[in-house]
């Protein structure tokens, strides 16, 4: 009977999964799982779940509800054999750079770490638990965003806070979405036929999260998130970038508490915050745009439109400052590597890149989602020990 490898990465709207068949003998260290047999997501649409797989959609009434979306998922996989379970883990801390094996001691341990990641930490956290219930046999392993930054310089990692904190307390730069912009790197290498350690990339994920990064000669020389994943981009609803006397004038004038303020940086702005609407597609269409397989039914009056047209300029400026800004900082770039849902949309990246002035011999590589064969690999080197 045939064993099997499945893939769960949890985002901040979405579980996107993949099922691999696991060859009949694993050898150690093995690096490739076997075939791709079914891959998906279940994401939220509005405020229903929507579970998109061979070319196939179930609609459920219920919102955003981790158990819900865990019982839909596991209905379809449960007549699969599945052996191996890989996750994707947003925030690893300082300690955590390789896929590491799920055990008691792990799951004790990395729980510090998620008020660092509070949208998607404790999701994930919660997901093994449900998937461990389901399967009490199956082996786990966990994959870092955080891992493909550790060798970060310490230039592009340190606040300017007093070092105190950074040596005490490990308040530094963690940079997020590793495991994409490491695949786009990856794919932007064989496009190119080039070796990675040679190339100078400037890689883009973009989706509900997004962030860019600068990848130099083999090592990521800095990125757009920093210690938490609300650094950087106008996102679907976090704010990014924001001055620390925000928050002070927050709390002091308004008279929030810091749990008031976390919740309403990290899921009442951004897209949402701007124009009433968190899904990029929603801005898109309320702007005048075309989306491509993809409608709602919303009535969008002129105030909502004007919204959405300057919530789509910011969120379009802020992607085109950061890619001048690593630009600008290195000699030479080969490509712009264009990664994740959002990314795909040819406005989306026409208007990036129009902001731009782009060096002569630069490339611009639209790579496909990597992140879950990436987690594959990792998942069964680990494993398979």
């Amino acid at each position: 009977m045939k064993k099997y490898l499945l893939i769960l990465n949890p985002g901040s709207g979405s579980i996107k999964f993949a099922v691999f068949e696991l060859p009949k003998f694993l050898i150690k260290g093995q690096t490739r799982p076997g075939q791709k047999v079914l891959d998906g997501a279940i994401s939220l649409v509005g405020n229903k779940s929507v579970l998109v797989y061979r070319n196939k959609k179930i609609n459920y009434q219920t919102g955003y509800n981790i158990k819900d979306w865990w019982s839909y998922l596991y209905e379809l996989l449960k007549d699969f054999d599945i052996k191996f379970v890989g996750f994707r883990l947003v925030h690893g801390g300082g300690e955590f750079f390789e896929t590491t094996l799920v055990s008691s001691a792990f799951l004790k341990n990395i729980k510090k770490y998620n008020h660092l990641a509070p949208l998607h930490n404790p999701v994930t956290l919660e997901l093994m638990d449900l998937v461990k219930d389901s399967w009490p046999k199956v082996k786990m392993a966990v994959s870092f965003d955080t891992a493909w930054y550790h060798k970060l310089p310490a230039v592009a990692y340190l606040y300017s806070l007093p070092i105190s904190y950074y040596q005490k307390y490990n308040i530094r730069k963690y940079g997020f979405h590793g495991l994409s912009h490491e695949a786009a790197a990856d794919y932007a290498a064989k496009v190119l036929n080039r070796n990675i350690d040679k190339l100078k990339l400037i890689t883009c994920h973009i989706g509900s999260g997004a962030s860019i990064s600068w990848f130099m000669d083999g090592q990521v020389k800095d990125t757009s998130m920093g210690f938490s994943p609300n650094e950087g981009l106008t996102m679907s609803t976090r704010c990014g970038d924001l001055p620390p006397s925000v928050i002070f004038y927050l709390a002091k004038q308004l008279k929030l508490s810091l749990a008031d303020i976390s919740e309403i940086i990290d899921k009442k702005s951004g897209l949402l915050g701007l124009a009433g609407l968190a899904d990029l597609r929603d801005v898109l269409l309320a702007s005048g745009y075309k989306v491509s397989g993809y409608k709602n039914n919303f009535k969008f009056s002129k105030e909502q439109r004007q919204a959405a047209k300057l919530a789509l300029d910011i969120y379009i400026y802020d992607i085109s400052r950061y890619i001048a800004s690593y630009l600008g900082m290195s000699k030479k770039i080969d490509a712009i590597v264009f990664t994740g849902p959002a990314a795909a949309n040819n406005t989306i990246r026409g208007m990036i890149l129009r902001g731009l002035q782009k060096p002569s011999g630069t490339k611009v590589i639209l790579a496909p989602e990597g992140e879950l064969i990436n987690i594959a690999n990792k998942t069964i080197k680990c494993l398979s020990k």
